[in-house]
């Protein structure tokens, strides 16, 4: 495989809102730093955020949604190591189980 790309980490957040606060939810997020996407999904989950930035920076993101009143529940994933998709994709064995 080919090396590894520099870039910041990233994580994703997986965030159920009390029903309601949808748009201060919205709101609220759109203020804070390191947040890149912020999406309305269907599901167990309300929102998917995506952030960036070095650990700390993650970590200070993650626990400022959490800390949010109408903030139910929230499970994050954090990306090990990026690879580039030609790299990736060249491994797959499509149509196989």
């Amino acid at each position: 495989m080919g090396e590894r790309l520099e870039r910041k980490q990233r994580a994703y957040i997986l965030i159920r809102v009390q029903p309601g606060k949808e748009i201060e939810l919205y709101e609220e997020l759109k203020q804070m730093p390191n947040i890149t996407a912020i999406d309305l999904i269907r599901g167990a989950f309300d929102f998917i955020v995506v952030i960036e930035g070095d650990p700390a920076n993650l970590d200070r993101a993650v626990l400022g949604v959490r800390k949010i009143p109408f903030v139910l529940a929230t499970e994050t994933m954090t990306v090990w190591e990026t690879f580039p998709w030609e790299d990736v994709s060249g491994q797959l064995d499509y149509g196989h189980a």
